[in-house]
């Protein structure tokens, strides 16, 4: 042992294994953390280039959502690079984030690609060169539809009441059966019958607040007996304007832009093409004595056909209205919009994509269908045991907006030849979407979808008695407007309160009146229940409005107040008959994927952050993939 001391040539080469040993062993485990720390790095700049790619996809969407509401969006839009850096310890890493917007349309529906691509610079200080490139890159591309518009949902109201404002009073119940998807910003309330019974929602049910059942408005329902299609409370509330900004920006104007409330466009519509004519409402100021046509009334304690003419007992006053009317030249309308500055009343059988935008009220005076879809049938193919075996109408899209109320209306006198008409008195088919925005600080003026001439009533027709031809019998026999001294008999018609006045019918609470004959001449009479509504499409509304009535209820003639809720309503007692429509209402599912041209897009309350402006679009797809060259 003392020898191998002193050999130091076996020493010096031990030490030199240890050295080397411990070279290598240095180097090696460098290399380990050198290796493990570059793979950290990998894994950092993969990780953060993910979450770069979702913002650049917010990016993009927000950008989308500024093409909406620009007539002719570029085909493909190279948004500006943007910059990220981030630091970690002592290093620093610049992310680029380059994105381009393409717009796509296919046959059912349009949208975009937002297409990104994320790099990476390392370095230490602020100093990057092309040389220190990461060689991590992600690239995606996200498929959206274009941003939905209000005719997505099936139904849609902003306050689910009627004018009267009571909480609870409008309901859905037993019987109704509601297939596409539905949203309100308010409550809704839903109705338990004895047995068993529920209504049943098929869609996607949201409400921004939540669901109450009546009677006792307690939160305590089946929901997987009710909502097979899905249900969430306190949802986003969606922005429901009182103007249809789209339309009046970049609608034809085939009436200019003076708004006018005492006019009225009569449309009807032939495919893409259409004939106008415009009413204007004339009103006379009373005049001192009875002339035939003119505005004053002597009024007669008795009056044929009851008997001979009394005394004179009074005399009623009123101003005499009247619609002038006068043709213009019609026009076409394809994939556009129109908005017409007054009241429109429309109809027609529509071909292609178009939107019918009103300032007034809007009166549907007869059918609204599409040329390529067979009436009766689903436009979207669906057949009755709910499979798509019809043919889907990839052509026709329609649009009716009222910055009022859209009324289904009782009758009219047609404008070319007087003839009364009454096209929706037994059934009205409304195909397309349907949005009234009308806003006002009284409950009874919201914009509502609903029935015209709510609490129909007989009037006495001019007829012959005796040999002489009397008319305005009611007016020479009643004093106008009503007062409590001289009350008008609740189940008689007020002066032109009936579109089509004077019309006998049922007659109710009419005492002292033996010789009562509504109906002398066979003419027709007025019409109470007029069927069903049948709505191939969707119906937006910012109040509910009513589309039938119960027999019955009602007051006194209060026209003044007309639908002021502490008279609800002012129009005289209604019928002891049902009254209005029942509803046959079918969603169609293309309204899901495209909607008409300028119609209210889904926006939502708070939508500037990025997770309330992604519900107004739907994905289709997004992928991650090798960027492609020179993008």
């Amino acid at each position: 042992m003392v020898h191998n001391l002193k050999c130091f040539k076996g020493n010096i080469g031990i030490a030199i294994v240890v050295s080397l040993i411990a070279v290598l062993s240095g180097t090696s485990l460098a290399a380990v953390a050198f290796r493990d720390t570059l793979s950290f790095r990998y894994q950092l700049d993969g990780i953060q280039q993910f979450h770069l790619l979702r913002s650049e996809v917010g990016r993009g969407r927000l950008l989308a959502s500024h093409f909406e509401s620009v007539p002719t969006p570029p085909l493909q839009t190279v948004l500006p690079i943007r910059s990220i850096e981030v630091e970690f310890g002592n290093h620093r890493t610049v992310y680029n984030a380059r994105t381009k917007l393409d717009l796509y349309h296919l046959e059912f529906e349009s949208g975009y690609y937002i297409r990104s691509l994320i790099t990476a610079i390392r370095g230490e200080g602020r100093l990057f060169d092309v040389e220190q490139k990461s060689p991590v890159k992600r690239y995606g591309e996200n498929q959206i539809l274009s941003l939905q518009t209000i005719a997505l949902f099936h139904y849609f109201t902003n306050v689910d009441r009627t004018f009267n404002d009571l909480r609870g009073n409008i309901i859905f119940w037993a019987e109704d059966i509601i297939h596409g998807r539905l949203h309100s910003n308010s409550e809704i309330h839903i109705n338990y019958t004895m047995g068993g019974a529920w209504p049943q929602f098929y869609g996607l049910v949201t409400t921004s607040e939540d669901i109450r059942v009546n009677p006792g408005s307690t939160t305590n329902f089946p929901e997987e007996e009710i909502f097979f299609g899905g249900l969430i409370e306190e949802f986003p509330r969606i922005v429901f304007e009182p103007t249809a900004d789209l339309v009046r920006r970049h609608g034809a104007r085939p009436l200019g832009f003076d708004e006018e409330d005492n006019k009225i466009a009569y449309v009807t519509v032939d495919g893409s093409a259409y004939e106008l004519m415009v009413g204007e409402v004339v009103t006379e100021h009373p005049v001192t004595e009875w002339i035939e046509g003119y505005n004053q009334f002597t009024i007669y304690s008795n009056y044929p056909p009851y008997g001979p003419v009394g005394t004179e007992i009074g005399v009623n006053r009123i101003p005499k209205t009247d619609t002038i009317w006068t043709s213009l030249a019609g026009g076409n309308v394809n994939n556009t919009s129109v908005f017409i500055p007054m009241e429109l009343w429309i109809s027609g059988e529509f071909g292609g994509r178009q939107t019918w935008g009103s300032s007034g009220h809007v009166y549907l005076k007869g059918d609204l269908t599409y040329r390529h879809t067979t009436v009766g049938q689903r436009p979207d193919g669906i057949d009755g045991d709910g499979n798509q075996t019809l043919p889907v109408n990839t052509v026709d899209y329609l649009g009716i907006i009222s910055e009022e109320s859209i009324h289904m209306k009782y009758g009219h006198w047609c404008p070319d030849d007087s003839v009364r008409m009454k096209p929706n008195c037994n059934n009205i088919y409304m195909y397309g979407a349907y949005c009234a925005m009308g806003e006002s600080e009284y409950p009874w003026y919201d914009g509502m979808i609903q029935f015209d001439y709510h609490c129909p009533k007989g009037s006495t027709p001019p007829q012959y008695w005796r040999g002489e031809f009397f008319k305005f019998i009611d007016l020479h026999l009643f004093n106008y407007p009503t007062s409590s001294m001289n009350p008008w008999p609740r189940g008689l018609d007020y002066p032109w309160y009936n579109p089509l006045w004077p019309e006998p019918g049922v007659i109710m609470n009419v005492p002292g009146l033996p010789g009562w004959t509504p109906n002398p001449h066979n003419a027709d009479e007025v019409v109470e229940h007029r069927g069903a509504i049948y709505i191939f499409g969707s119906i937006a509304q910012r109040r509910r409005g009513v589309v039938g009535y119960f027999p019955g209820g009602g007051v006194d003639w209060d026209i003044d107040n007309t639908l002021n809720p502490n008279t609800s309503p002012g129009y005289g007692n209604r019928s002891p008959n049902l009254t209005g429509y029942d509803k046959r209402y079918t969603t169609d599912l293309r309204f899901e994927r495209s909607g008409p041209p300028h119609f209210p897009l889904v926006l939502f309350e708070g939508y500037e952050s990025e997770e309330f402006r992604d519900l107004g679009y739907m994905t289709l797809g997004w992928v991650f993939k090798s960027p492609p060259r020179n993008f």
